[in-house]
């Protein structure tokens, strides 16, 4: 079963329309037809809404969709997002910047 068809299935157990599961999950009618048919798919914020809204597992609604599956890409090494100073001393600028500050005080120090 395809990721939009199982939308359709726990939508209609519901007896929801399509308008009102768009209204929840803050999306177009059109955007929640487009999932149905399989032409489109739900970003991960509303995979993982959905999957809260209809109370099952995330794998259990992406599972069943190989074409989804392949589509989503997961690197070992993403890193979450630095500040600038995590960034300089993950770089070596730190060291660079504290280099350039001793000479430059150095300098200061000896034409006083």
């Amino acid at each position: 079963m395809t990721l939009g068809q199982r939308i359709k299935e726990e939508r209609e157990k519901r007896q929801w329309t399509q308008d009102y599961l768009a209204e929840t999950l803050n999306v177009s009618r059109q955007a929640i037809s487009k999932w149905e048919v399989g032409s489109a798919y739900p970003d991960i914020d509303r995979l993982v809404q959905i999957s809260n809204l209809f109370d099952i597992a995330l794998d259990s609604l992406i599972k069943g969709d190989d074409s989804l599956k392949k589509s989503i890409v997961i690197t070992k090494n993403a890193r979450a997002q630095t500040n600038v100073w995590e960034f300089m001393r993950s770089t070596g600028w730190v060291m660079v910047i504290a280099i350039i500050y001793l000479i430059t005080k150095m300098i200061i120090a000896i034409f006083s």
